[in-house]
């Protein structure tokens, strides 16, 4: 009944069901988790799964080839061509529509954006750059799960290279250099953890490709041989447990010794092992037939589920459906997947129709979205299908500050980014500023003060983790922070030191000696920054300290933009009263304030008044996301930083 027409085995001279079944885990378990992250904490690696899977087939047929000395790049790309892009191009044509008629224009403008990023593969780098796949503003970007496409495409554009080369030079080099590129990936991903830049290890292709190349390793190694029927039964169960530990326990990583993807990466290689092997339990439950049927869908119906879901939640201006809507979400995407197997990806597939008719619908259908992505973008998002109000508050969205590409530069071990640094050499940079991401946050005001006093400065951002080495989330935190003071004070012209930070936490605070007890935070952390701060001034080092300020902790701009939009009420409380934040911070501002070796500055007093911490101000928000500052906000906090840096400048010119 399952021959395999259509599916993306048809070319391969067999046909394994139980492969299908594989890609029906596999998205069920993404899909599951997008739904529903209690349901399935850790499904999102069901992504893993489809790279093994891409790696095993696509090396199985190029390896092939390469034996019957029948390979050609040509004939691969075709294939991919056929494989991705029709029901792609489907995909961004209908997605795009439905965008312009409901997104706000701060987010129509960064879908349009993403639209380009997902045309020339490069979406996993535009959503690293953008956001983080667990940040709630990740429920608002209809196309962020086509990263996956664009690291899979990146490496089938080197892959074949590396095939050639061996082919031309030695075949036998082929596994041991596959081996080498695969190791090396996986060290890549371990150190970009263990250096903190998760979503470098998340979204980038060198910390990716040793999952693909697992799949291809597989592939390459001899055909696969276990004599006795009871251990392939035993590997079988042995690949569920891995697949089920993996699937199912967020975060297990070992203390960040092995990628928290090694589990399922492991379970889905020993799976196809045993199937190639003879099949086992496991091979014939994965190739019932209602499996190889979601797995026949699985392409499509993984394009299709996470902008229908996405679009749900960003109309109900909710981060959760109820059951009722999230079986809505599960039923359409099944039916669009379904016909997109049908009219789109069998048809392309089929070669009866020539490969030039292929490549010009398909160019048809992405030049008319391009075309539609640059009118919006021209236009601004189309600012005039809302009201004023509605516009004004969602253009804060998303403008939390990213470092320009061309300012990026290597800090020691760490990545910073120049402020005002004429020669871009952070050795002639005077100030530094450091921290998290609330550093990062006052990096165009700062800058633009430095500027307009002719300095020139460094940011050496830390992502989630504090600037204090010994008061941190965990002991990488520690770490990182303690290396990156140290990278700071051995650049030579550094006189003054700004240490930005969030004030209050909601995950759990450690020392070196464990976890801080709730009752004594605020006084560990008052002691860890007096150690920083002690340190940076016994080399001779002036600090600039930036106060707490009242977050929001929801995303106040795009939630209130939508809840206007769209005629939902909002419930949430638009202010802090200025009591409860002092009660959260007036121990550790009455603290900082009295030290007279540091210059404090107060953005508290700015946004608070009249008894209320407010979250907007003159009908607009000061907030980008639930925590971090609207570039447009920045302007407004400038008489707090302005008069303390030209201080911190005076005391360091005497």
């Amino acid at each position: 009944m399952y021959d395999g027409r259509g599916t993306a085995d048809s070319h391969q001279t067999t046909y394994r069901p139980d492969l299908d079944g594989l890609r029906a885990v596999a998205v069920l378990s993404v899909i599951a988790c997008h739904l529903s992250k209690s349901a399935l904490p850790s499904g999102y690696l069901g992504v893993d799964i489809f790279f093994v899977l891409s790696g095993f087939l696509i090396t199985n047929v190029i390896w092939r080839e390469a034996a019957n000395r029948d390979f050609s790049i040509a004939r691969f790309y075709e294939r991919r061509v056929r494989r991705i892009l029709p029901a792609l191009s489907v995909l961004l044509i209908v997605v795009s529509a439905c965008a312009v008629k409901l997104l706000l224009p701060c987010d129509l403008k960064d879908f349009a954006r993403s639209v380009f990023a997902t045309l020339t593969f490069v979406a996993n780098v535009y959503f690293w750059r953008d956001t983080g796949y667990f940040g709630k503003l990740a429920e608002e970007k209809p196309l962020l799960h086509v990263w996956s496409l664009g690291v899979e495409e990146q490496f089938y554009i080197l892959f074949p290279l590396l095939v050639l080369f061996c082919l031309r030079w030695r075949r036998s080099a082929m596994l041991p250099l596959t081996a080498t590129l695969v190791l090396l990936s996986l060290i890549a991903n371990i150190l970009a953890i263990h250096w903190a830049q998760d979503s470098m290890a998340f979204y980038l292709l060198p910390a990716r490709a040793w999952e693909i190349g697992a799949g291809a390793l597989l592939a390459l190694a001899a055909p696969a041989t276990i004599p006795y029927q009871w251990s392939r039964q035993i590997l079988a169960l042995l690949a569920v447990a891995l697949l089920i530990v993996g699937l199912c326990f967020k975060g297990l990583s070992l203390g960040g010794m092995i990628p928290a993807s090694s589990w399922v990466v492991v379970g889905t290689t020993l799976a196809i092992y045993v199937g190639s092997a003879g099949g086992s339990w496991l091979t014939h439950a994965l190739s019932r037939p209602i499996l190889v049927w979601v797995g026949l869908i699985s392409y499509s119906l993984y394009l299709w589920h996470w902008p229908i879901l996405v679009f749900a939640r960003y109309y109900l201006v909710r981060s959760t459906l109820s059951p009722v809507e999230a079986a809505g979400v599960f039923l359409l995407s099944v039916s669009l997947a379904a016909l997109s197997l049908r009219f789109v990806e069998r048809p392309f597939r089929n070669r009866a129709m020539p490969i030039r008719s292929v490549v010009t619908w398909v160019a048809c259908g992405c030049l008319v979205v391009a075309i539609a992505s640059a009118a919006t973008l021209a236009q601004k998002g189309f600012p005039a299908r809302f009201p004023p109000d509605v516009v004004r508050i969602n253009s804060a969205v998303g403008t939390e500050f990213h470092c320009d590409l061309n300012d990026y530069i290597a800090i020691g071990l760490s990545r910073g980014c120049l402020m005002s640094v004429a020669s871009r050499d952070p050795a002639d940079a005077t100030v530094a500023l450091v921290g998290n991401s609330y550093a990062q946050m006052y990096t165009p005001l700062v800058s633009d003060i430095l500027r307009e006093n002719n300095r020139g400065g460094i940011l050496v951002p830390m992502n989630s983790c504090l600037p204090t080495p010994d008061f941190n989330e965990s002991s990488t935190c520690m770490a990182l922070a303690a290396r990156n003071l140290k990278t700071v004070e051995s650049l030579p012209r550094i006189r003054i030191v700004i240490l930005a930070m969030t004030w209050k936490w909601t995950v759990p605070m450690y020392t070196p000696a464990g976890q801080v007890s709730e009752e004594n935070q605020t006084k560990e952390f008052i002691e860890s920054l007096d150690h920083v701060i002690q340190d940076l001034e016994q080399r001779s080092k002036m600090v600039v300290l930036i106060g707490p300020i009242s977050p929001p902790m929801w995303e106040t701009a795009s939630v209130v933009s939508r809840n206007l939009a769209f005629g939902h009420k909002t419930i949430a409380p638009l202010f802090l009263p200025e009591d409860a934040f002092w009660t959260m911070e007036g121990e550790a501002i009455q603290h900082f304030t009295a030290r007279s070796d540091i210059v404090f500055i107060r953005p508290d007093r700015i946004q608070c008044s009249q008894g209320a911490c407010g979250y907007f101000r003159d009908g607009a928000s000061l907030f980008a996301d639930s925590s971090h500052l609207a570039e447009s906000a920045l302007p407004v906090f400038r008489p707090a930083f302005e008069p303390a840096l030209k201080q911190a400048f005076q005391r360091t010119a005497q």
